[in-house]
């Protein structure tokens, strides 16, 4: 009952710029000729960029207008000015660096990629569509262009559309990771994990470290109930990260996926350990206690749940499974022996399965649960209508 790519000019933002020199004070020579500011443009370039490194921003920006000024048509420096604006959120003068480029040097692609990444990471994926294919116009190799271009038709749901990009942009880079995960994410955002599973397995074998990448693994794994593959995955990050609660708890997941109830308790209890005032550990714990059908101590643990988080939908989509459950076994031993001395019986699987609907009803309106909660509610009332027909039958 329980229940991923950074948007494209992050991943420009951090990229590794060209390394420089320590930053140092800047003289202007009084008479300079051409060669001599380019060598000066440079120069403040390469400070802006020790300063950007070290986040820096507000004296980054100003190396970089610097070297703008001795060579104004230095395009690295505005590209490196618009990367240091975002750095700040400043995404109108980002923009505007971007502009002023692209006309200084419209067949450099550099700019059309920084601002088709701007527009994307804003959802104006009309735009950044429009900025991409001009730049494509200009280098149509280019791999951060495709991808880039494949990244917007992801985010629209042309998937397919999406793959052919990425597959193009791999034929020229065929090791390029960054591309390879990306098409498995394609393919998990497509409904189709099984494929994605290759993918993720060669970005693995060629980065065994890299706990991005098997934390998907394990997920779709997980989705694909390969449970055993994936609590390897999840022993490999454990290893690594022994304290990190959301890990232990989906470790516990599998475990109890796969009915190992003693596992997924202890899983669920380290969780609970490392985050004593998270609640979520607790309606873990809860969950499994569900599956065994130990509704008391269920209903106990949610309730300290909801002592820590009051406004909790998941603790009342849990309450309502535990009195569903009640509820349903309450109309079992019914059904096993209907008549006048078993009513009792008959009206306590009414109330359980009319308690559970008060619950679910709470989480109707959530993402999370409200399908999962409706659901739930009309299988509650299908229950109550048959019984209340025998009631009227045999408990007149």
């Amino acid at each position: 009952m329980k229940k991923r790519l950074t948007p494209y000019f992050v991943l420009m933002l951090i990229s590794t710029l060209i390394i420089g020199c320590a930053p140092s004070q800047t003289t202007t020579a009084t008479t300079e000729t051409g060669e001599d500011r380019a060598k000066l443009a440079e120069r403040e370039y390469s400070f802006g960029l020790e300063y950007f490194k070290q986040l820096n921003l507000d004296a980054a920006i100003e190396k970089f207008e610097n070297a703008i000024e001795y060579k104004p048509d230095y395009i690295p420096a505005y590209i490196a000015l618009a990367k240091a604006y975002l750095g700040k959120r400043d995404v109108v003068n980002a923009q505007a660096q971007y502009k002023k480029a692209k006309q200084i040097d419209p067949q450099d692609p550099r700019p059309y990629e920084g601002l088709a990444a701007l527009y994307a990471d804003q959802k104006l994926f009309g735009e950044a569509m429009s900025e991409y294919e001009g730049g494509l116009a200009v280098d149509p190799d280019n791999v951060n262009l495709l991808n880039g271009y494949a990244y917007v038709y992801s985010k629209i749901n042309q998937y397919d559309k999406a793959l052919e990009y990425y597959n193009k942009s791999l034929a020229y880079e065929p090791d390029n990771l960054s591309t390879i995960y990306a098409i498995a994410q394609v393919y998990i955002d497509k409904g189709e994990p099984d494929k994605a599973i290759t993918y993720l397995q060669d970005v693995k074998a060629a980065r065994p470290e890299n706990t991005d990448v098997r934390k998907k693994l394990a997920e779709v794994l997980t989705d694909l109930e390969r449970y055993s593959d994936a609590i390897t995955e999840y022993e490999y990050l454990l290893e690594k990260d022994p304290n990190n609660c959301p890990l232990h708890l989906q470790c516990g997941q599998v475990y109890q996926r796969q009915k190992k109830y003693s596992a997924a308790l202890q899983e669920f209890q380290k969780a609970r350990e490392l985050e004593s005032n998270n609640p979520l550990p607790i309606l873990y714990l809860a969950d499994l206690r569900i599956s065994q059908g130990k509704y008391g101590s269920a209903e106990e643990l949610v309730k300290e749940a909801i002592a820590l988080e009051p406004g909790s939908i998941y603790a009342q989509a849990l309450l309502g499974d535990i009195y569903l459950r009640r509820g349903y076994n309450a109309k079992n031993k019914w059904n096993n022996s209907k008549g006048k001395s078993n009513c009792p019986t008959l009206n306590s699987a009414i109330s359980y399965l009319r308690t559970a609907i008060t619950y679910y009803m709470k989480a109707t309106s959530d993402m999370s649960f409200g399908t999962y909660a409706k659901n739930e509610i009309t299988r509650c009332n299908n229950w109550i209508e048959a019984l209340e027909e025998d009631k009227w039958f045999y408990c007149k």
